[in-house]
């Protein structure tokens, strides 16, 4: 088992070397950048297969603290962000030790629901603990704005006849969006014009059949390309990940952080706008790297833009440790530096209360 103070320890060595942060080319200034991150399934019991449910608030604090150091605008996590306990109580007892790990983040932060959210409690419960930065708590499906970007999370736990996910009530493999949910989407995205939107959703929704697909996906998808300003619909709930195109929209689905032992078998992303269209997601630990292009072009907030999506390779690890791991220095010293906002290990160890 790694224990809490193994991942701080492993902080050293991951954030030792953070005095300076790696860009893609001089005055490549982004206009807003947020973290995600997804399937902590935290509790306090033990592993099971390759899950590895007692590590997930030493993973998320890494992932926080990254994104502390990197200043990004908000983080999202999307789904499955504790697991069950014996009873409601208990249950309700993880979920407030991973919330007050990620409550350690220096801004906005959003939850999106997944459905082991509910596999013990109802969603006012699981609501009623975390936090939606300027969100009603009862909404589990919302909208908002940032720097010209408009940012959408669905809510798909919902069984066929629209009643909600609640206590386990549920089977998993069977998730819908419910009509008044469609409806709201059409509205909002209306209502939005003509920012270009992101979407922030847990079961998937680039295919029609399977276990981990949204069982009315095809009328999700069919509101979203008919808003001509989706770009990317950002998915977990598949621990594996996965990528698909459909319909001009880009589908990502980014890997799990409860699969396997150790801060290595992590994964969370920074995603970065930049004004000349790009949409840069870079891969932390095991998140994997995808280029996605042919995007429309949008005006709102960012002029003239031709909207690409671009994912990229570098490991967190290639990202920082410029020294002694075989990042060329010339690239470092051509790139405009910034320096860290935190001291890391010091804001690593006081949310994991070790300090």
């Amino acid at each position: 088992m790694v224990k809490r103070r193994d991942f701080l320890a492993g902080g050293a060595a991951f954030f030792g070397a953070l005095p300076m942060r790696l860009c893609a080319e001089e005055g490549d200034n982004p206009l807003l950048r947020f973290g995600i991150v997804t399937d902590c399934h935290y509790a306090d019991i033990a592993s099971a297969g390759t899950r590895y449910y007692r590590e997930s608030d030493g993973k998320l604090a890494e992932c926080v603290a990254a994104m502390n150091a990197e200043r990004a605008d908000f983080l999202i996590e999307l789904g499955d962000f504790k697991d069950q306990g014996d009873t409601a109580e208990t249950t309700l007892g993880y979920l407030r030790d991973i919330e007050q790990v990620y409550a350690g983040f220096n801004g906005p932060r959003y939850h999106v629901l997944g459905n082991h959210d509910m596999d013990r409690i109802s969603k006012a419960q699981f609501q009623s603990v975390i936090k939606n930065t300027g969100i009603a708590p009862e909404r589990t499906y919302y909208s908002f704005d940032n720097q010209g970007f408009h940012f959408v999370v669905l809510d798909a736990n919902y069984l066929a006849d629209g009643t909600n996910y609640d206590s386990g009530n549920f089977d998993w493999t069977k998730a819908y969006v419910p009509q008044h949910e469609l409806t709201w989407l059409a509205q909002d995205l209306a209502t939005a014009a003509p920012r270009p939107v992101v979407v922030f959703i847990h079961q998937l929704l680039d295919a029609d059949e399977g276990p981990v697909y949204v069982r009315n996906a095809a009328a999700v998808r069919a509101v979203l390309e008919a808003c001509g300003r989706v770009r990317a619909v950002f998915q977990g709930h598949h621990h594996s990940g996965s990528y698909r195109k459909l319909g001009g929209i880009h589908y990502y689905t980014l890997k799990a952080v409860i699969e396997g032992s150790g801060a290595e078998n992590s994964a969370y992303a920074l995603v970065s706008a930049y004004a000349d269209g790009r949409l840069s997601v870079n891969g932390f630990r095991r998140a994997e790297s995808r280029e996605l292009a042919g995007l429309p072009a949008c005006t709102a907030g960012i002029t003239g833009c031709s909207r690409a999506i671009t994912v990229d390779t570098r490991t967190a690890m290639q990202r920082y440790m410029a020294q002694g791991t075989g990042v060329d220095t010339r690239t470092v010293s051509a790139c405009r530096s910034r320096p860290a906002t935190v001291d890391t290990l010091r804001h690593f160890g006081t949310i994991l209360g070790l300090s």
